[in-house]
């Protein structure tokens, strides 16, 4: 910062030095245009001229370099004494023995007392569950009535069925009464023949059916049962 304000002071005084030049120039000048008369006014303008030059060539002062701050002194440690330090004494660490253990004798097992081995039972064999009695005789009676059906059945006979010769078989189902008599009729399966189909109805409406054995169907006043049967012509 002081650098740059020296040379500015040193080009302030170039500046004024050159200015005076010129205005001693320019009188001089006018004074030559002007003789006579005007030598009074050059001489003296020469030595105004000499006047205001005289402080600019004289060397400006110097400005005072700047004052450093000096730092102020750190306060001093004061030294502690050095006292010796006396280690503390080391005990030597006590010896711990461990008394060996004497091994106590493992007890010898007392063998269990032998069981008598239990002889083996052998199981009955089973028998198989059999069905109920009722069970039984309504199945004996079931077969009973298809038996008696096949026995009654009988090929039709007429001039159509001589002719067509069907062969097939029908499913009918019927219902009984308790006493065997025959309540309701019908087909489940055709046989895709007339004539066939209505001879196995023929044979069902004119068998004569036994009653129901004592203990089936115990529960039912009339019972629905089917049967099926094939009709072959006759050779």
């Amino acid at each position: 910062m002081m650098l740059l304000i020296d040379r500015l002071n040193q080009e302030r005084h170039k500046l004024s030095s050159l200015g005076s030049l010129l205005l001693v120039f320019f009188v001089f000048s006018m004074a030559q245009a002007i003789k006579g008369p005007a030598e009074m006014l050059a001489q003296e303008a020469m030595e105004l001229t000499t006047t205001l030059i005289e402080p600019l060539l004289q060397p400006p002062p110097k400005t005072p370099p700047p004052q450093v701050k000096q730092p102020e002194p750190k306060p001093k440690m004061l030294a502690l004494p050095n006292v010796p330090m006396t280690p503390a004494p080391i005990e030597p660490a006590r010896e711990v023995t461990a008394a060996a253990e004497s091994p106590r004798p493992i007890p010898t097992p007392t063998p269990a007392p032998s069981l008598p081995t239990a002889t083996p039972v052998q199981e009955a064999p089973k028998m198989a569950p059999q069905p109920p009695i009722s069970v039984s005789l309504e199945n004996n009676y079931i077969v009973s009535v298809r038996a008696t059906l096949n026995a009654n059945k009988r090929y039709p006979t007429g001039r159509e069925a001589s002719l067509q010769r069907p062969s097939g078989k029908v499913k009918l189902w019927f219902v009984l009464a308790r006493n065997g008599a025959l309540q309701d009729a019908g087909i489940d399966e055709s046989s895709n023949s007339i004539i066939l189909d209505n001879a196995a109805l023929s044979t069902l409406r004119r068998t004569t059916y036994a009653p129901w054995p004592e203990g089936s169907w115990a529960s039912q006043s009339q019972h629905k049962f089917t049967v099926t049967l094939d009709f072959v012509p006759l050779n």
